[in-house]
Formats: structure tokens, C-alpha cells, sequence
């Protein structure tokens, strides 16, 4: 099952160009993992109480990771900005944010969309942005972990090239 192209936005203030994207989940998406989820922590409640309490920690190790993808995939989004000279980028998986990681742009940057599904008629696409290193050599600095659909990726690159003409 291929992710649904995210909701984007697109803003260029004349100094750094920000674009954010969130993610779209399906009916079936949401209702499955939170299924899951609420199943899952019954079990853990029940094996807990029921004495049965070794075979707990693997269930509430696979519980942690089942969360994390669940809050990933149900109210993730992902913001990068762009200024002539640095790329941050920043996760928010909901109500917890991630630290600002921020790569120097050295030469210049480069947007290459990358089609991850190639399934019949999936036009959706990460960014990857790369750059150079010290020694000239390319380097990636970032790959968005949601995708975004031509329409939007065309909004994007508006705006990239309107903040790298000058």
C-alpha cells in the first residue's frame, strides 16, 4: 500500500524559502492503526495481570515501535527551510518535535525527485537535496521521509528557483 502524497505548503519570503509537509492518512490508515494500538495494549494489560510477565517486554518493545510509526503516519510532519547558505529541517511526529538539524550549503543545492513506488499510475515523490562537501565532492543533505504529489513538487521548485535567481 503506497503513502498518499502529503499536505503541502509552499512559502518564499525574499530570504529563505520554507516548505512544509504533513501527512494524509486514509480512513482505513487511521482506523487500522488505531486498532492495532488499542489492541496491542490490551494485551499487554492482560499477559501484566494475568502473571505472565517475560513475554510483556518483547509485546511492549513491539508496542513502542508500532506507536512511533502509528503517530508517524497519523500526524507527522516534516518542515525544511532553505536559505542561500544552510538546509534545516525539523520531524514533529504530533505533540513531540524533533531537534533542528541544519547542513551548510558549501556550493549549491540541488531538488532531485525520487519515485520510491513505481506502481502504475503512483506519481508521488520524495526531495532529495544535495549539495557539496569541502572537497567538492556531492553530498546528500536531506531526503523528505513523506512525499508529495508533481503539483506540488511543481511549487515547490517555483519557489526554489525564484529564491536562486537572484
Amino acid at each position: 500500500m503506497s503513502m498518499k502524497p502529503g499536505i503541502v505548503e509552499v512559502n518564499y519570503n525574499g530570504t529563505s524559502l520554507h516548505f512544509k509537509i504533513s501527512t494524509r492518512p486514509s480512513f482505513f490508515l487511521k482506523l487500522a492503526l488505531y486498532f492495532l494500538n488499542i489492541l496491542l495494549i490490551a494485551v499487554i494489560l492482560l499477559f501484566t495481570f494475568g502473571g505472565v510477565g517475560f513475554i510483556v517486554l518483547f509485546i511492549v518493545a513491539f508496542e513502542v515501535l508500532l506507536l512511533r510509526y502509528s503517530v508517524w503516519n497519523l500526524y507527522g510532519t516534516e518542515t525544511i527551510t532553505l536559505t542561500k547558505d544552510t538546509l534545516s529541517y525539523q520531524q514533529f511526529y504530533g505533540f513531540l518535535k524533533l531537534a533542528v538539524k541544519s547542513f551548510k550549503i558549501n556550493k549549491s543545492v540541488m531538488v532531485i525527485p525520487f519515485h520510491e513506488n513505481f506502481q502504475a499510475g503512483n506519481k508521488a515523490m520524495k526531495l532529495i537535496f544535495e549539495s557539496y562537501d569541502e572537497d567538492n565532492e556531492p553530498v546528500n543533505l536531506y531526503q523528505t521521509a513523506l512525499v508529495i504529489s508533481p503539483a506540488d513538487y511543481g511549487l515547490f521548485i517555483q519557489a526554489f528557483d525564484q529564491m536562486y535567481a537572484r
